[in-house]
């Protein structure tokens, strides 16, 4: 099974989407602001990294998870936030808030 990284400042879309990916069966690890997820990405063995567009210093987790050749996906609940984020990191596949968690397998 795949290990996440959910990078989100609110809690209660955090927990959920780790439940919902801990009952298929994966890994998952949180972090609710930039300095903590950017040191979970150091220390390395993350499969796919989910980060809010609105997460202040979003840019350096979404650049630091590409350069470490992790999926990465760019969540938010705005067309327009998640078109300007997919634009400026091409590497990133947006994903509106809300979406089931199939959706990351």
């Amino acid at each position: 099974m795949a290990s996440f990284l959910i990078v989100d400042p609110d809690r209660n879309f955090r927990e959920a989407l780790a439940i919902a990916l801990r009952l298929d069966g994966h890994a998952v690890a949180g972090a609710e602001r930039a300095d903590e997820a950017l040191a979970q990405l150091e220390r390395g063995g993350q499969d796919c990294c989910v980060v809010d567009a609105h997460l202040w210093d979003a840019d350096a987790v979404l650049d630091a998870a590409a350069r470490a050749g992790i999926r990465t996906v760019v969540t938010g609940p705005y067309a327009d936030l998640l078109a300007h984020a997919a634009r400026r990191h091409p590497f990133a596949e947006p994903m509106a808030k809300p979406f089931p968690a199939a959706a990351l397998t």
